[in-house]
């Protein structure tokens, strides 16, 4: 994988001393092993603010990771408590129009190190990619400069270790949970070598949570962020957002919310971990107190009583300590704030801001680390609510799928501690370790690799047997049960919905349809040049229409855990999986002008718009030449002969259109004898009703095909 890191040279300074202790860069990158793509910089900020007018540029929190929804402006983590008689509060980020600034009031957390990817790729790390962040809120001024960071003279001395935590298997493809390792330090930054304690210390985090799709979207401004439904579900501990009165068109319909999974303190008398949560039914024998997971709402602007945004730390340590409760009824209203909150976005009053907390922590003392996770979440509408007459509709139906991630997400979350009491016994510690683990889970066989050879109207698809090895690393068992083929249907392009297609699996069972293997194993393995995989699996789908994309993938499949009481584990269909585009292949005898099989041609034609396939702006169109060339020059003119676009053609690519970026993906599977184009002219004007010519010249021989198609609008 890639990424890309943008940032500027910051100096760091100690708090109270002159020396240049080490120099750090701000930091912003996105996840991208799951359907869910999150940003994450070194300075507690999650979410890319600049989402909406630069979508190119990287996900804020995108969910499926290959579209344009998005779920979030901007988020950030709130920490408050009382340090001897007054409040300290420090947060990462507050309501601002324009996002993250470095030095503004409400910003205070600067970096501490730079970010770190680990996975199996380095051996270390958590999930299948960890993203960690270290941040503190130590700095009086902008490191590196004189400026005073706004409205921030009195530090708790925090030092934050925040990690994203994300697996890429069906179950965990929706989620990223954050870990948050947060460390009083105040007695190595705060000049006093004793430090101070925190009490009453409640942790929080703020968010933006806008959803909607930024690639169709026509709304500018406030206009972009006021279409919101917003909600709290109580049982799961979870604020969630969703587009209740936008016009977006084409758009998935989804859900997007944060979830308050839990907290660990050190019991200072035994030193064992304490699982700080409501949800842990033992909770109060700890005799620590029992914790509070509450939501708070408020407008962006011009909010009044429980809606009235808080400008003040004194206010937001408020909001984190249940002094404005969600369902307290507002003195003149009409609607419960529940209510109010659903709907206020059907009429563009939807522009909410959430924050969710958990406090209080008893006393915080010099040099101890308490740990809080939260999960960033999200989940399609089923099928019946998707377009434009499903926005607007929030109930447990249209929820199911959201409130089933939200589900695994615990599941994972909790790994060994199964009762959710945090308390250790041997039967839970199925690793051996002496204590519990979290995030330890049964997982499927490994995914099998997979190749797809496209022939014109049918995909053959090859895949090896390296998952019947897999050896499961919490149950040690070899349990390997079968495969399972899954393909999207003609008209999925813009959504791209896998389903399956065939199943195959050993006989001889109580798990699946015990089909066996005879059907689509090979006598030989087959191999495919500068491809040293061999391939032992081959299954051919035919019927397929030039032109469409369709998504193609081969899962594995286990046969469960009786241990862990879960029923059969597959890996992902996006795992794997590879976008195919039917057509012709490179056409072998271009300079034969009075053969119909070999002549270069156009589809559709004429081409009418908003085409089937065709996205909802003028920039996600397309219309395909087919019987190409390897490599070729095409040109498009005006009857009067006015060049209006050139394209190159070569026959590994399809054409550089926005149509790809927006509704497909890089690993993509091409017929080689047909380009795209977006109807575009060079200077990136529509094209207007009427009869058009093409030349496609062949650039190894020379020779040249001409032709002609209609547009009509």
């Amino acid at each position: 994988m890639s990424h890309i890191r943008y940032g500027f040279a910051l100096l760091f300074f100690a708090t109270l001393a002159p020396a240049l202790n080490a120099q750090f860069l701000f930091e912003r990158d996105a996840t991208d092993v799951n359907q869910l793509s999150l940003s994450i910089t070194n300075v507690g900020v999650i979410g890319k603010s600049d989402v909406r007018n630069n979508p190119d540029g990287g996900a804020s929190m995108r969910f499926p990771i290959n579209s344009g929804t998005e779920h979030l402006f901007e988020a950030g983590l709130w920490i408050g408590g009382q340090v001897q008689g007054g409040l300290r509060f420090s947060s990462a980020a507050v309501t601002n129009p324009s996002g993250y600034s470095r030095g503004q009031a409400g910003y205070e957390f600067t970096p501490d190190g730079a970010l770190r990817f680990e996975g199996p790729e380095t051996g270390l790390g958590i999930s299948d990619q960890d993203v960690i962040a270290n941040f503190t809120d130590k700095n009086l001024v902008v490191p590196g400069t004189t400026t005073q960071i706004t409205d921030h003279s009195d530090p708790l001395y925090a030092d934050v270790e925040q990690t994203s935590l994300n697996w890429s298997f069906p179950f965990t493809e929706n989620f990223s949970i954050i870990r948050l390792d947060i460390t009083n330090n105040s007695q190595i930054h705060s000049g006093n070598p004793e430090g101070f304690v925190w009490d009453s210390v409640y942790v929080g985090q703020y968010a933006d949570i806008v959803v909607r799709n930024v690639f169709t979207t026509q709304d500018q401004g406030s206009a972009f962020f006021n279409k919101g439904g917003l909600g709290y579900l109580d049982d799961v501990y979870t604020t969630y957002a969703f587009d209740a009165g936008s016009n977006d068109s084409p758009s998935i319909n989804t859900y997007g919310g944060i979830t308050l999974l839990g907290s660990e303190v050190t019991d200072p008398e035994t030193g064992e971990t304490i699982f700080y949560h409501p949800m842990n039914p033992v909770v109060e024998d700890f005799g620590i107190g029992t914790p509070v997971v509450d939501p708070s709402y408020w407008l962006f602007s011009a909010g009044t009583g429980v809606f009235q945004g808080p400008n003040s730390d004194q206010l937001r340590y408020d909001r984190m300590t249940r002094e404005f409760p969600l369902d307290e009824r507002e003195p003149a209203a009409t609607q419960t704030n529940r209510e109010r909150l659903r709907t206020d976005g059907q009429e563009s009053n939807g522009n909410y801001i959430s924050m969710i907390s958990i406090g209080p922590f008893r006393s915080i003392e010099p040099g101890e680390t308490i740990s809080v996770y939260f999960g960033f979440v999200a989940a399609e509408k089923p099928a019946d609510f998707q377009g434009v007459g499903g926005k607007p509709v929030d109930n447990e139906t249209t929820r199911e799928s959201f409130v089933e991630a939200i589900n695994s997400m615990f599941r994972v979350f909790l790994g060994e501690d199964t009762d959710s009491t945090g308390i250790y016994t041997a039967e839970k510690d199925v690793s051996n370790t002496g204590r519990l683990d979290r995030f330890r889970f049964p997982t499927p066989p490994d995914p099998p690799k997979f190749r797809v050879e496209l022939d014109e109207g049918t995909a053959t698809i090859f895949w090896d047997r390296s998952a019947e090895e897999s050896v499961d690393p919490i149950t040690n068992e070899q349990d390997f049960e079968g495969y399972k083929i899954y393909r999207t249907d003609l008209g999925d392009d813009l959504n791209p919905t896998p389903r399956v297609i065939r199943e195959y699996d050993t006989p001889g069972n109580d798990v699946g349809f015990n089909t066996g293997f005879d059907e689509v194993r090979l006598d030989e393995p087959v191999t495919f040049t500068g491809d040293e995989t061999e391939y032992w699996y081959q299954f051919e789908v035919d019927g397929l229409l030039s032109g469409w994309q369709y998504q193609f993938s081969v899962t594995s499949f286990d046969f469960g855990s009786e241990q862990f009481a879960i029923e059969s584990l597959e890996t992902s269909a996006n795992q794997n999986a590879v976008r195919v585009f039917p057509g012709t292949p490179p056409n072998p005898r271009f300079e034969d002008d009075d053969n119909e099989e070999f002549e270069v041609g156009v589809y559709p034609n004429p081409y009418r718009v908003n085409a089937a396939w065709d996205g909802g702006t003028e920039q996600t169109r397309k219309i395909m030449f087919y019987n190409l060339p390897e490599r070729a020059e095409l040109r498009v003119y005006t009857l009067a002969g006015e060049i209006v676009a050139e394209r190159t053609h070569t026959s590994d690519s399809i054409g550089e259109i926005e149509w790809y970026n927006q509704f497909s993906s890089e690993n993509r599977v091409l017929s080689g004898g047909e380009l795209a184009w977006d109807l575009l002219s060079e200077a990136n004007q529509n094209l207007t009703t009427g009869l058009y010519l093409y030349s496609v010249k062949d650039l190894d021989s020379g020779h040249v095909q001409t032709g002609k198609f209609a547009i009509i609008k």
